[in-house]
């Protein structure tokens, strides 16, 4: 197990210190039901104050496994004729630590048959590099830190970058799709002894829901992530019983070479307000055979009040009370 844990922390700095492309974002498996996370345009469409709690472990067990902890809330300013949101992001996998802080603001336009979001969001990344989990075959590692490599830094090395998202977000009761883009153009967080490139990437979801009887829903969804080198995709189907107990299930992937998992999904409404859901990811790749899966929670809070709808009556003062 120690030579794995070794293995990875100096593979995962290598990739950073030299030159490594891939998809950056996060991967949630409760997309469908946080959409604020992926898309700024989606701010203020649960009609009310609303806030996101989410914790993912990935890959359980396995050494400098990447973790998320995110906290997110939005709700509508008709006095701006859309909405407002901010989210405050931590993602850490082996000695890479990334923060992020974004807040986001979009108009909303009504039609007919349901509601068009146009938005963006701006904030920062903080990225660090902790050199105390970065383990070389020649260190020495006993009364200190020697990794016996001059690239190599024993402590924390941080970096800060702009980030940036626009969204479109269209809006109905039975059916709804976003389109997403981020970092456009992309952009380089320079830290002391490497550089992190923050990619372009895009994404789209769409959602629907069926009523099959008066106390049963599906809920089919679809999630399509790229960087535009790659491509990533989520299929996932909730059902709801008595409107307030549910579960689902997600496939990721749609090749031999990108199918990742099959999700379980269970969730409760806990009273008016809250939501609790769970997801655990079973692995279908080869990577399975050294992990315990993915656990992922997230808790929504929802206020289910209308604020903030307009400026308050002017007030008339009565004689009799002067």
């Amino acid at each position: 197990m120690h030579k794995i844990k070794h293995l990875f922390t100096i593979v995962l700095f290598l990739l950073v210190v030299f030159n490594c492309k891939g998809q950056q974002e996060g991967q949630y498996s409760l997309y469908m039901l946080n959409p604020y996370e992926y898309n700024p345009a989606y701010a203020g469409l649960d009609f009310s104050l609303s806030a996101n709690l989410s914790y993912r472990n990935q890959w359980d067990v396995l050494p400098g496994n990447p973790k998320h902890i995110g906290l997110n809330a939005h709700l509508p300013y008709y006095k701006w004729s859309g909405a407002l949101g901010v989210m405050i992001n931590n993602r850490s996998q082996g000695a890479l630590d990334l923060n992020t802080f974004g807040a986001s603001y979009n108009y909303v336009i009504p039609f007919l048959n349901g509601l068009l979001s146009t938005g963006a969001r701006i904030g920062f990344h903080q990225l660090s590099i902790t050199g105390s989990e970065i383990v070389t075959p020649d260190g020495v590692y006993v009364g200190g830190i020697n990794h016996n490599d001059p690239i190599l830094l024993e402590g924390i090395d941080r970096g800060f970058g702009f980030r940036w998202e626009l969204g479109s977000f269209f809006y109905n009761k039975n059916f709804k799709f976003g389109v997403a883009i981020q970092n456009l153009p992309s952009f380089e967080v320079n830290l002391e002894t490497a550089s992190f490139d923050k990619v372009t990437h895009a994404n789209f979801m769409a959602s629907m829901n069926y009523t099959l009887f008066e106390k049963f829903e599906v809920l089919p969804s679809i999630l399509l992530k790229t960087d535009f080198k790659q491509f990533q995709s989520e299929i996932s189907s909730l059902f709801k019983i008595n409107g307030n107990i549910f579960g689902g299930l997600s496939a990721r992937g749609y090749s031999s070479r990108s199918i990742d998992a099959l999700v379980f999904i269970t969730g409760i409404e806990l009273g008016k307000h809250y939501t609790l859901t769970y997801s655990y990811d079973y692995g279908l790749s080869g990577l399975q055979r050294v992990h315990e899966g993915t656990h992922e929670i997230l808790l929504n809070y929802n206020l289910k009040k209308i604020i903030g709808s307009g400026r308050p009556p002017k007030i008339v003062y009565n004689p009799r009370y002067l």
